[in-house]
């Protein structure tokens, strides 16, 4: 199934395989232990959110719900934690059946980047930045939600730039302006939750289902609306 991706596709997935094997045994080294109810709370959440999954217009890949219930499990749960919490992510949003299922080559790239996604997120909002104040909170949540956007968005534009032909930065700036409103919702939703209890988590997928819904709603009605241009985007 490999053969038929470029090799420089495939050195970018064992890259990403790599990566996510050191995070993963970073995460084994440095165990904590977990707060089990929350935890669980949080791998419910996270295979809910992933399937408020959205297609985006010209492109292979989607968005999903997921960013706020990955990044408060980046700052209320361990690196061994918030990266189990993600693995479930990945395989709720990557799960689909029949025509439509995804190739395990797929699965991997995808899963792979998600956790080091988090991880990256881990580490930047754990990394002690300084702050005082009201911002000692909001500035390491702030570049942990940027760190997971860079980690998340940028592999998946390089990769679909390579199979598929065409700029990344291009395909990039198609994801940015699809998807950067989706992480500034899920941030502030995650600051809002960050006091934790089921009620908030709760409130969170209540919103994410709403935003969900404005996202499937709007980009129907932009390729209803736009056939045309739509067709140009995806090369047809």
């Amino acid at each position: 199934m490999t053969s038929t991706l470029p090799n420089r596709a495939k050195v970018m997935i064992g890259v990403a395989a790599g990566a996510s094997l050191c995070v993963l045994m970073f995460g084994v080294r440095h165990v904590q232990v977990q707060d089990w109810p929350h935890f669980v709370l949080l791998l419910g959440a996270a295979a809910l959110s992933s399937r408020f999954k959205v297609k985006l217009p010209g492109m292979t890949s989607s968005m999903s719900g997921n960013v706020p219930i990955i990044l408060l499990a980046v700052i209320r749960l361990g690196l061994l934690g918030s990266l189990a919490v993600t693995a479930v992510a990945a395989v709720a949003q990557s799960y689909a059946s029949g025509e439509k299922k995804t190739k395990p080559i797929q699965f991997l790239f995808n899963a792979c980047t998600l956790l080091n996604a988090a991880g990256l997120a881990y580490l930047a909002y754990h990394s002690g930045i300084p702050a005082a104040g009201a911002a000692m909170h909001t500035l390491p949540l702030v570049l942990a939600a940027g760190t997971y956007f860079l980690a998340n968005t940028v592999p998946v534009a390089g990769i679909i730039g390579l199979v598929e032909g065409g700029s990344a930065l291009a395909l990039w700036h198609k994801v940015f302006q699809w998807s950067f409103p989706n992480y500034v919702i899920g941030a502030g939703l995650t600051a809002i939750a960050s006091t934790f209890s089921w009620l908030t988590v709760a409130a969170v997928m209540a919103v994410l289902f709403g935003v969900y819904q404005s996202y499937r709603m709007y980009v129907g009605h932009a390729t209803q609306d736009h056939p045309k241009e739509m067709a140009a985007a995806t090369g047809r």
